[in-house]
């Protein structure tokens, strides 16, 4: 406790330290000019367009590959660790990481893109089933952009609390005008769970077309923790054994077919395949049967392919043209294998095999043009989105007794936990990007129009699998949402800006038709084809202050969000009667919509240059959420969390370290929902060290130590997973390094 809170003091005091200088300097027009032809960073996620940051009405955060390299960030959860605001949880499950969490939203209400196209869905049913959004190996990643707050107007369905844009590496990234190819390879190392990382990149230059290879295996152990106590059962703190092996292979090919026009074919594979021992269970009791041995293999994998044009000339109609279409397909396959012990002392071997899969096939076209109208100028996009995706989920069961013989199952097998359902949506959206009073006013409204479409397949595997269960239904809607965002430079340095911007995700397959009877628990599912789409509201303020030696951002949001879904209610039907169906005496649940949720907060944002050697940023985010009916706090809002860091970085660009410090309040039971029977969590500051050297122009080594001070942190994010487990087992690692060697030939 005591470094702990020397780790606070430290941490504030430099913060505060930071700003004062940041508030106080002031510089010429002519070092501001400079500062930004040097710093300016260019976003697209935001508008679908190119523009600087600062002439965004929106807060995104941009990571380049060199930053994820810097800071040895080995998968999506390191991604973020130093972007307050956003996380991404599943420290010790077995199940892996989850998708991210913006402001406090989470799962599929968080669109999340690789070069554009939607990475497959969540899906989670009983103890054996949970798929999961981590599907990007961060060695393939050029950049990683991420809009906060809903932004549906521009891409529509799930992209209800904000978007993550991916971006996989290009030709370009490795090729200049007077280098026709480029080999360069990778090898890593993170004692965090002792894996090994090696790529191997290959681009090259034939005529007119560019080309990419690049292959990256990762292998690896359970991560780390601050558990002391071994063992088996619930009582175990040590992470679960479990080993991990990854590999994506990316092939890029860029045809230029003119100095205005590009082909391109993009082609992804990604294969995770992880075996785990769940010691965590052994010696646990489940209605009255022992678990002796519970083991599990998971696999994930995604393919995709995509054709993509793109146009930048002088047409009468468009200045730009951008045109892709692609298909994706993903699996995630769950198997495990219990040894157990009846009440009766008799040895059974249980098997249970669940998979979940989807398809994602689609495309989209988008235009460009520049106008001019008196003394404003327009930038108009214009685009249409389509897009289908097939999903479907079937679950497996057997059980053996001692001798080998099988035992009868008390659930139908194979069942699907809803009908493999297809769904197709088509949108078309404008915008205007609208700049007037000589640059200094930004306007830039939106509208999207969504419909779309789904159509349950009922086959014999659902239907025998869920007895007396409705039959499933077809379901359509429609929906638009609009945005304008609005900013206005104050002077040179300083600007203001708001945005109003709607946000909507449909009914998912999985809640409208979700079907499953429990004959021994006496409790089944129900459909609910009357469930209305989730909807947002969002307001955003924000004022930027940039000078040639450093920046400002600080911004205020405030959410409202409607009908959210809450699966596995109380079926509406039969609220009269506790929930039991007078036809067959089963409790019945289902899906359905509630009330509103509100969610409202500020986040700060700066950087500064105290030579050009020495640098420093710092960035902090708090939010308060509440479900609005019933009047309890929201358990997906994060606690206080900032980030310091002071750098260094060589004359000669040689070197460089960088100091960085994490810092997250504690949440108290007075912001936890009391229905939701999760721990309380203590503040922690974690102190992380890294480093970087050049040898010549082909070498380079990232070096890491985290968790300098060895302290206990468990993340807020990763206590839903608890349950009766010890909160130990889902500490972070302690201290811990890392490192990278690269090398060009």
């Amino acid at each position: 406790m005591y470094v702990q809170g020397k780790s606070r003091i430290l941490f504030m005091a430099i913060w505060i330290a930071l700003l004062t200088p940041a508030i106080a300097e002031q510089t010429s027009p002519e070092e501001e000019r400079l500062r930004q032809e040097d710093i300016e960073t260019i976003t697209v996620v935001a508008t679908r367009s190119e523009r600087p940051l600062n002439e965004v009405a929106a807060t995104v955060s941009i990571k380049t590959a060199e930053e994820l390299e810097k800071e040895l960030a080995q998968d999506i959860a390191d991604a973020v660790r130093y972007e307050p605001g956003v996380s991404v949880a599943g420290t010790g499950s077995r199940f892996g990481l989850s998708g991210f969490n913006i402001r406090g939203i989470d799962g599929n209400r968080v669109l999340t893109l690789v070069d554009g196209i939607r990475v497959p869905e969540e899906f989670s049913f009983g103890p054996f089933l949970s798929a999961r959004r981590d599907f990007v190996d961060l060695e393939s990643l050029s950049r990683m952009e991420i809009a906060r707050g809903p932004i549906s107007s521009l891409y529509g369905s799930d992209a209800l609390g904000g978007v993550v844009a991916l971006q996989t590496k290009q030709p370009g990234d490795y090729l200049t005008d007077d280098q026709s190819y480029s080999v360069s390879l990778r090898a890593g190392y993170s004692g965090a769970d002792e894996s090994y990382l090696s790529t191997l990149s290959l681009a090259g230059r034939v005529g007119i077309m560019d080309a990419l290879a690049l292959y990256t295996r990762r292998s690896g152990h359970e991560s780390d923790n601050m558990g002391s106590v071994g063992g088996t059962g619930s009582a175990r703190e040590h992470p679960d054994p479990l080993s991990s092996n990854i590999e994506n292979l990316t092939l890029k090919f860029a045809f230029n077919l003119s100095e205005t026009q590009q082909l391109s074919v993009d082609l992804d594979a990604y294969d995770n395949d992880m075996e785990s021992q769940i010691l965590s269970d052994y010696g646990t009791l489940s209605r009255g049967t022992i678990i002796d041995s519970r083991d599990a293999n998971d696999v994930r994998s995604r393919d995709r392919w995509s054709l993509g044009y793109r146009y930048s000339g002088d047409l009468p109609f468009a200045d730009t043209l951008e045109a892709k279409i692609y298909r994706q397909k993903s699996a995630t396959d769950q198997h495990t294998k219990a040894h157990r012990t009846t009440p009766r002392r008799a040895a059974e071997v249980r098997f249970r095999e669940s998979s979940f899969s989807q398809q994602v096939t689609g495309g989209w076209f988008l235009i460009r043009k520049q106008l001019t109208l008196g003394s404003s100028s327009h930038l108009l996009s214009l685009g249409v989105d389509y897009y289908q995706t097939q999903s479907e989920s079937i679950r497996e069961g057997r059980t053996f007794d001692g001798t080998g013989a099988p035992l009868r199952e008390f659930v139908r097998f194979p069942t699907r936990d809803f009908p493999a359902t297809k769904v197709s949506q088509v949108a078309a959206f404008v915008q205007n990007e609208i700049s007037l009073l000589d640059g200094r006013l930004s306007l830039s409204p939106g509208l999207r129009i969504d419909n779309f479409e789904a159509e349950a397949d009922a086959d014999e595997t659902y239907l025998s699998g869920n007895l007396g269960t409705p039959l499933p239904s077809d379901y359509d809607s429609q929906e638009v949402t609009a945005k304008l965002g609005v900013v206005f430079s104050i002077s040179e340095q300083a600007s203001i800006y708001g945005r109003f911007a709607e946000g909507f995700r449909a009914p998912p397959y999985d809640d409208v038709n979700v079907g499953f009877t429990n004959f021994l628990g006496g409790y089944k599912t129900i459909s609910n084809p009357d469930l209305a789409s989730e909807s947002s509201t969002g307001l955003e303020f924000g004022a930027r202050w940039r000078t040639a030696r450093g920046s400002i951002h600080l911004a205020y949001f405030h959410n409202e969000y409607e009908d959210f879904i809450e699966p596995f209610a109380v079926a509406t039907a039969f609220l009269g009667t506790r929930g039991i169906d007078p036809a067959d005496g089963f409790l019945t649940f289902q899906s359905v919509n509630r009330g509103e949720v509100t969610i409202s907060g500020w986040e700060l944002r700066a950087e500064w240059d105290f030579t050009p050697q020495w640098h420093a940023r710092t960035a902090l985010a708090y939010a308060e959420g509440e479900d609005n009916e019933r009047n309890a706090p929201l358990n997906t809002i994060e606690p206080l969390n900032a980030v310091f860091g002071i750098g260094y970085d060589s004359a000669n660009e040689r070197w460089g370290a960088s100091l960085l410090c994490t810092f997250s309040g504690d949440k108290d039971e007075s912001d936890i929902d009391p229905d939701d029977l999760r721990l309380p969590t203590d503040a922690f500051t974690l102190f992380d060290l890294v480093g970087w050297v050049r040898f010549g122009e082909r070498m380079k080594i990232n070096l890491g130590i985290f968790n300098l001070t060895d302290e206990r942190a468990l993340r807020w994010a990763d206590t839903v997973g608890i349950g009766d487990d010890a909160p130990a087992r889902f500490t972070q690692p302690g201290t811990n390094a890392s490192i990278s060697l690269q090398f060009a030939l």
